[in-house]
């Protein structure tokens, strides 16, 4: 009994020496400074997330552990230069010399010294949403995905050199205190200009959330911001666009189901069929026991930003993912009726008669005044 107790600690160390090694936190020298790193080891497509500005990379934490365990794949965040644990080259004095393709320069230097100069996928929030475009930009054939979280997209072409003008006030004070912001906001103008001639390529497939709960407060500003948004998905033909209802700019945390599900998907979609099947089975049990454990309004959100996204698909002439999207709905809320009518309704336009007279009965089972479900029953059944 003692040496089976013995071996038993011992298998428990090794596995837990195992998992302290798949995590690697490294400054890496890319010039005169050096880029902070975090990187969770996996496997298949490295996913890379770009921070908003004047964060550090800190504030993915949260969704980390999570996304390891469902896709097993290698994660990695870092902090820009003069941001976290990284440093600045205080030898360049030269504003212009710190600016956006410096940034872009720094992190292709480190991740190739890494190993990870090949395939990624990009996930990016707010700023973060400039640095993943110009990388995609700079590597097209590369970059497999993105995922963008309510980034700013060509809002700043009219809104820029306010925004500066507000900040000037407190540049001497992030100079002294906040370097990196110091050079993002003194290079504001210049990067609004860059990043307004580029657009992430057609070929790369894009997610981009906008926040159901705006950054910004004034009705005309709100109005833009979203305005940027749909402009962005109407140009890109491999785009979709969510909205993430009751969550504010960092919606990984209002709702971090949705976002790692979004982020697990994109990733899935470059492994195999086999590794992919294994994915999505993961991703809906997370999905199952995150809904369980959240407030009733919040599960509401989710099956609402759901049965959006379902519809959305079907715009994009992706029937068989919207019909997966609406049955997840009804997985996920199986006492929903309008979670069963909008699988039924997909079902029916993919001429699967049976099955959606039968998901149209359960959705009036679970509603009784459900009038639009009632309406489309009676026009199958006669055969309208």
């Amino acid at each position: 009994m003692k040496s089976t107790f013995k071996l038993f600690i011992l298998l428990s160390l090794l596995i837990f020496q195992k998992n302290q090694s798949q995590t690697l936190d490294t400054l890496v020298n890319v010039g005169n400074h050096k880029l902070h790193f975090n990187i969770i080891k996996g496997k298949g497509t490295p996913i890379l997330f770009e921070s908003s500005g004047g964060a550090d990379c800190k504030i993915w934490d949260s969704i980390l552990e999570p996304l390891s365990k469902i896709t097993g794949s290698t994660l990695i965040t870092y902090d820009r230069a003069g941001h976290g644990k990284s440093t600045i080259d205080t030898s360049e004095t030269d504003i212009n010399k710190h600016g956006i393709i410096n940034l872009v320069e720094d992190l292709e230097t480190g991740l190739k010294k890494l190993g990870y100069n090949k395939e990624i996928i990009l996930v990016a929030h707010s700023y973060g949403g400039y640095l993943a475009t110009l990388y995609a930009t700079r590597h097209p054939k590369l970059v497999k995905s993105v995922v963008l979280i309510d980034v700013n997209h060509n809002y700043m072409d009219k809104y820029g050199e306010e925004d500066v003008k507000s900040l000037e006030q407190y540049l001497p004070e992030m100079k002294e205190k906040f370097i990196g912001l110091y050079y993002q906001v003194s290079n504001e103008r210049e990067t609004t200009k860059i990043m307004s001639a580029l657009s992430i390529p057609l070929n790369i497939p894009v997610v981009d959330f906008v926040a159901g709960i705006p950054l910004v407060k004034e009705t005309e500003k709100i109005e833009h911001w979203n305005e940027c948004h749909k402009k962005f998905i109407l140009s890109h033909p491999k785009s979709i666009g969510i909205t993430a209802y009751e969550c504010g700019h960092s919606i990984w945390n209002q709702n971090p189901s949705l976002v790692i599900n979004t982020i697990a998907k994109s990733f899935a979609e470059t492994q195999s069929d086999k590794q992919k099947s294994i994915i999505y089975e993961r991703a809906l049990t997370y999905a199952i026991n995150s809904s369980n454990n959240v407030k009733k309004e919040n599960k509401a959100s989710l099956e609402n930003t759901l049965n959006d996204l379902g519809y959305e698909l079907i715009y994009k002439n992706e029937n068989e993912k919207a019909l997966e999207t609406f049955k997840l709905n009804t997985v996920l809320f199986p006492l929903s009726s309008n979670a069963f009518g909008s699988y039924a309704e997909m079902l029916a336009k993919l001429n699967k008669k049976e099955e959606s007279i039968k998901m149209y009965q359960k959705s009036i089972q679970l509603d009784s005044e459900n009038e639009d479900s009632k309406e489309a029953l009676a026009n199958l059944l006669s055969g309208k």
